[in-house]
């Protein structure tokens, strides 16, 4: 019987190995991304809690965290979106937590054990959990939350219990999960907010509603009320004393309530943050960092994450259909001038899918990565048919070279999108920019309205290649609509293959066949930065869900 890391394994993205990338930047003492459309979760290095050791923390107070975009929703089956994965795991728990150090602990389930064959899963629930409703948790909401998880119509996130096969409970507080073959990920994944533990009645109660105009679970924090792209507003839980052992305080929450505040805009934002009305700056500008550092009253965190920001490209699209079009515009792609005109220097250049300290990184991409080269882009959009017109945008056949390129409408975004625009122009493309608030943003990658499409995901490990290339995963998060079988083989593969060393030779070979079908443009590895006021206490980033169950978090009364 365990309590602990059973086997492969470390959260949504990714297989034990992939542990050894959060060790990596932990033993290099590395430490939010300038570009706020996000997806999945994001890894950071565990960093101090920024407290005075004599302090004893207080309670009480409420605590206002500044958001650049709305979580979409909180029902944990139906999105990527980062905010959500963040907010939604201070609602709901999950059976098994990611402790900072990257292993797996307890959550929900006391203990587990698992089967010689890797086939069967058996945990050992927690007694005495309720609901925000005052409904005792039980066996039975476990096998309601996986099975709904597993059979939500085009779920982005269902594979990550594709290979369960049923869900059993002999009595009120054993959980038995049974696996058509082994799968390295299952207790990793288990611990992500996508697997949160819902109240069946809630979600039959609020219908199509569920995640937007309630939640509940048997978290630390209640829904109390969401004011789209306003606020949201969670207040404590004053009955939750189940919360996971990796954290100093395992309940009630500190603080009386917590108010996320939706503002995109830098200059507000700021704003607010530095007038006292803001406690936790969640996405500094980069602009701004190196004047806040050295601002009385306040204090920046800058962490380094298994991040990339890039360019998505629709392989289905009638011009990006020719590989030659998208080495093209990765050719065309300065992503210096990216990092040093909208990013203010916290990024490095992104070569391909992965972060180099992600295990699994092909270490070839470092010589076969698309350079800038304007005239090698040139070339090849000669090579593709594709002609100067007189204006200088490239034509074929009648029709002009010109892409849409859908974005969220923060100042970031937009500004890196203008940055593209003309190097994209230069060489003969024109690039159609369109803007949008978050929820439409994704609304609009959903129903694929898009060319090309700017997003940043986190990730712990090289499943992400999983995530997004597998064809299973159209139309979301697969947007570049690549369905290729080797891929879908090799990604197969990579999820149940126990050998390190074969699974190394596959994700390297998936990376190789990203990059040669050119399916994306890798921009940045974008660095954290996170500003707390002097009344906020307690608060430390999480290597894989940001400040995680806000259950440390308290706030100075009496300060501002």
């Amino acid at each position: 019987m365990s309590s602990g890391r059973k086997g492969p394994g470390n959260f949504g993205f990714g297989p034990e190995v992939g542990r050894r990338g959060f060790l990596k930047l932990l033993g290099a003492g590395l430490v939010a991304a300038a570009v706020p459309v996000v997806e999945a979760c994001s890894p950071a290095t565990p960093q101090p809690v920024l407290t005075p050791e004599a302090e004893i923390p207080q309670r009480g107070g409420t605590l206002t965290v500044q958001l650049t975009a709305d979580p979409e929703s909180l029902d944990p089956h139906v999105t990527t979106h980062l905010w959500a994965s963040r907010t939604l795991q201070m609602i709901h728990d999950t059976l098994v937590v990611l402790d900072y150090d990257g292993t797996i602990k307890p959550g929900l389930a006391e203990s587990w054990e698992v089967s010689p064959d890797g086939l069967v899963y058996r945990f050992n629930l927690r007694r005495g959990v309720r609901f925000h409703s005052g409904k005792p948790f039980t066996a039975a909401d476990v096998k309601y939350s996986l099975e709904r998880w597993k059979t939500t119509p085009r779920s982005p996130t269902a594979y990550n219990i594709d290979q369960v096969t049923s869900v059993e409970t002999p009595d009120d507080y054993t959980v038995v999960i049974r696996l058509s073959q082994p799968f390295v990920l299952l207790l990793d994944n288990l611990t992500s907010g996508w697997a949160s533990i819902l109240n069946r009645e809630a979600v039959e109660r609020l219908g199509q509603n569920y995640g937007v105009s309630g939640a509940e679970g048997t978290g630390p924090f209640r829904f109390v009320g969401w004011t789209r792209n306003q606020r949201l507003i969670l207040e404590r839980n004053p009955d939750y004393n189940w919360g996971p052992k990796i954290f100093s305080n395992q309940g009630p929450a500190y603080v009386d309530r917590v108010e996320f505040r939706i503002i995109p805009e830098e200059g507000t934002r700021v704003a607010e943050f530095e007038a006292g009305n803001i406690d936790i700056l969640s996405d500094v500008p980069g602009v701004e960092v190196s004047r806040l550092e050295k601002s009385t009253g306040v204090s920046i965190v800058k962490y380094d994450q298994l991040q990339t920001s890039y360019i998505g490209l629709k392989t289905s699209d009638p011009i990006l259909a020719d590989v030659r079009v998208r080495r093209a515009l990765n050719h065309a792609t300065n992503k210096d001038e990216i990092i040093s005109s909208v990013r203010y220097g916290l990024a490095t250049p992104a070569l391909g899918v992965l972060h180099p300290k992600t295990w699994g990184y092909w270490k070839g991409i470092e010589q076969a990565a698309y350079k800038f080269d304007p005239q090698r882009a040139t070339q090849l959009l000669e090579e593709a048919g594709w002609r100067p017109g007189p204006d200088g945008i490239r034509q074929k056949d009648g029709q002009r070279l010109k892409l849409n390129y859908i974005t969220t409408d923060t100042q970031a975004a937009k500004l890196q999108a203008q940055v593209i625009q003309e190097q994209w122009r230069r060489v003969g493309v024109e690039l159609e920019i369109r803007p949008m608030e978050s929820a439409a943003f994704f609304a609009a990658l959903r129903a694929g309205e898009h060319q090309t499409f700017a997003i940043s995901v986190f990730y712990n490990n090289a499943d992400v290649l999983y995530f997004y290339f597998h064809s299973r995963q159209r139309p979301a998060p697969n947007r570049f609509e690549w369905a290729d079988p080797r891929t879908d083989e090799l990604l197969e593969k990579s999820r149940s293959t126990l050998d390190e060393g074969q699974r190394l030779q596959i994700y390297e070979e998936l990376q190789r066949i990203v990059h040669e079908n050119a399916l994306w443009v890798p921009l940045t590895h974008d660095l954290g930065v996170v500003g707390m006021s002097r009344r906020t206490g307690g608060v430390k980033v999480h290597p894989s869900a940001w400040l995680y169950k806000f259950l440390d978090i308290y706030v100075r009364t009496g300060q501002r």
